[in-house]
């Protein structure tokens, strides 16, 4: 059971087992006590997350401390706070936490053990099937995965309930009984206890058999990413963090999607929902080039612009129309855009200057001579040249000086304001806001 991971254990400084009390977490502290000897022994750390959720949630915490020094095994208490988050429930709310708490824990190549077995794993793949989840919701939980900074491992998943309680009696183990796992309220709880039940009436080996199913199910997801990563390579816009719109029209409809999908996972962005990714299929990557299609979920928005697809986040309300007097000698805040940040210099950039200096936005009529031209041209043709999608121009710092465009912020400085080579100037440059 424990064998099969001796990799990850040996390079790991701690293995933390994940102990809320109860026969499965039990279970697997005793197997580890008795798997680790001499120098690994010393690895193992075991954590309890006190949600203060339970009346008995003292005495349970009270009960693994006591446990933990029969064993041995160092031991955390972790008390947590659990808030009631509108359309969520308690209990995802509370496992939301308790990750947390052990990701801040964690260092580099830590190992997380949970207790999670066969029939938990059965539980979560009937669960995704009823939501309506594609292969990778049907995947149901891997055996380990990245996590933090080291990895969560999930040793227990081929071992099913029936056997863990055998286990525990043949040791005599000494556990404690959650009373809310048996409240069939909790949709886990009613499948557990009269859907898997009934199944199991009729189909002995039920649990194996939906195992098996997340198991496949698994080897596709594998197979569905690598798919997704040759697609992505062959599909990069022009632009950074954008897609090629045509390139993604030569594959088929699924393969967009699933491209589309790796893409946003990727940038770590929420998938939305199937209605919203077809919209983005056919409203804005098949756009004509003089239409400017928003497809928009959670804080998010799908652009398409000269052939690029961009996922950005919602803009605020932005007053283009802001004005701010500046000294060019310290950062200047721009509200909703973000933070002008300068740094002294000398030749090259942009020259320092005592008039009257301002920082403004495009409203329109601005004109530039770029250097080493007699002409000055528009604005707004210099940024179509310089490819800069609509949406972001007018969020671009101007700086003026004595009321002639000196600077576009990131694009260029104007003739006649670049510092010489030996002279002083600024090296200007936007923080975007977080």
């Amino acid at each position: 059971m424990l064998s099969r991971y001796a990799e990850y254990f040996s390079k790991a400084a701690r293995i933390i087992i994940a102990y809320s009390g109860g026969v499965d977490s039990h279970v697997l502290l005793q197997a580890c006590s008795d798997f680790f000897q001499h120098e690994d022994r010393k690895k193992l750390y075991a954590v309890h997350i006190h949600h203060g959720l339970m009346p008995d949630a003292d005495h349970w915490s009270s009960h693994c401390e006591q446990i933990c020094k029969t064993l041995k095994i160092p031991f955390k208490m972790i008390r947590v706070n659990v808030p009631k988050i509108k359309g969520e429930s308690l209990e995802a709310t509370a496992r939301t936490q308790r990750y947390l708490s052990f990701s801040k824990l964690m260092k580099k190549n830590d190992v997380l053990l949970t207790a999670h077995h066969q029939d938990d794993q059965a539980e979560t793949c009937l669960l995704q099937f009823l939501r309506g989840a594609g292969i990778k919701g049907l995947s149901a939980m891997p055996s380990i995965i990245p996590f933090s900074e080291g990895y969560l491992i999930r040793p227990l998943l081929d071992t099913s309930r029936k056997e863990i309680l055998s286990y525990a009696k043949a040791c005599y183990l000494d556990w404690v009984e959650d009373q809310s796992n048996v409240d069939t309220r909790f949709t886990r709880n009613f499948l557990r206890h009269q859907v898997i039940p009934l199944l199991n009436s009729r189909w002995p080996n039920i649990g194996k058999a939906i195992n098996r199913v997340a198991h496949h199910c698994s080897e596709t997801t594998l197979l569905i990413a690598e798919l997704a990563k040759l697609d992505l390579n062959n599909a990069q816009g022009t632009q950074t963090n954008t897609l090629s719109c045509a390139k993604l029209l030569k594959l088929s409809f699924e393969r967009q999607k699933n491209a589309l999908r790796h893409w946003l996972h990727q940038q770590k962005i929420p998938l939305p929902s199937a209605a919203k990714l077809s919209h983005i299929l056919t409203d804005v990557i098949q756009a004509r080039p003089d239409r400017n299609p928003i497809v928009s979920w959670a804080n998010f928005e799908a652009r398409k612009y000269q052939n690029n697809l961009y996922v950005i986040e919602k803009r605020k309300p932005f007053d283009s129309k802001q004005t701010f007097s500046w000294n060019m000698k310290k950062d200047l805040t721009l509200p909703d855009v973000g933070i002008l940040h300068v740094e002294p210099t000398v030749g090259q950039e942009l020259k320092s200057s005592s008039k009257n200096v301002t920082v403004k936005f495009r409203t329109g009529g601005e004109k530039c001579r770029l250097p080493n031209q007699k002409i000055h041209r528009p604005l707004k043709k210099l940024l179509q040249e310089w490819k800069v999608p609509p949406w972001e121009r007018d969020r671009i710092p101007l700086i003026f000086i004595d009321h002639e465009l000196a600077m576009v912020v990131g694009y260029c400085i104007c003739e006649g304001f670049q510092a010489k080579r030996e002279e002083k100037g600024i090296a200007v440059g936007l923080i975007p806001l977080k």
